[in-house]
């Protein structure tokens, strides 16, 4: 969850995917729904929002497979609605070094806002690299030395909270920034043992709650273009989500969750 400082940088973070390969094996597949509803607002230009979210995970045993699928329907200080729609689709090699991606958003009108695509991947030792757009049609882009791509971001960041970190900085490319690669800073607020859940499955799981703040790196700006907060069990499943969009903050409430058995030997 996927899906977005003033720096305190980890030097073990620099071969970050050498830390996420020690638990790669935590990870789950799943298929999680979640109801999303208006926690605060910051100006007087949002009257209400609704929304929900689905985010699926596939094992597909050399590398993960996720979908996640976004609605949010945004009421206006003059009573007009607003409604977005994403869809977000990446396939992610174990071996953290190749990312294909896709993104599409639509608007009220179901207009396509947003429609990128394309493969990102690592060339040399120190995480640096490329992506290649294939829509748009010939955009390129550099990766900065350290990046990482989702699913080896998720693996760091729940080894820091195994290992007792208080923050990670390192940057992260999913596809979801027209910027390419975006820093991160990660504050872990807590590390859990198993809690009691209505979900089997996570009941016997540790956790880690953590605050994860999106920069744009092109810019010296210290204030995040986006910040979430939320619970990040073992397996790779979120709960007790947080979204700051800036002028409205929207919570995430786990509903429905499955957990199918692996395949993989």
């Amino acid at each position: 969850m996927k899906y977005l400082p003033t720096l305190a940088v980890l030097a073990a973070l620099t071969p970050g995917l050498a830390l996420a390969d020690n638990i790669a094996s935590a990870l789950t597949g799943q298929d999680a729904t979640y109801t999303l509803t208006l926690a605060k607002v910051r100006t007087h230009d949002v009257t209400g929002a609704t929304g929900a979210m689905r985010f699926s995970v596939i094992d597909g045993c050399t590398g993960w497979g996720t979908t996640q699928h976004m609605t949010l329907l945004i009421r206006n200080a003059d009573g007009s609605l607003n409604k977005s729609v994403s869809d977000y689709m990446t396939w992610e090699t174990k071996d953290g070094k190749t990312l294909t991606f896709t993104l599409r958003e639509r608007d009220n009108d179901g207009k396509l806002t947003t429609d990128d695509a394309g493969t990102a991947t690592h060339t040399g030792p120190d995480n640096a690299g490329q992506v290649v757009y294939t829509t748009p049609a010939g955009r390129l882009m550099k990766l900065p030395p350290g990046t990482l791509f989702p699913m080896a971001h998720t693996e760091t960041l729940l080894k820091g909270g195994t290992d007792g970190a208080k923050t990670i900085a390192v940057p992260l490319f999913d596809g979801t920034s027209d910027s390419g690669a975006q820093n991160t800073f990660i504050a872990i607020l807590g590390h859990n043992g198993p809690l009691k859940n209505k979900y089997p499955a996570l009941a016997k799981l540790p956790s880690s709650d953590v605050d994860i703040a999106f920069y744009d790196s092109k810019h010296a700006d210290q204030n995040p273009n986006f910040r979430s907060q939320m619970r990040y069990y073992d397996d790779g499943v979120a709960d007790n989500i947080m979204l700051d969009f800036g002028d409205f903050v929207m919570r995430g409430t786990l509903d429905k969750l499955s957990i199918p058995a692996s395949t993989c030997k």
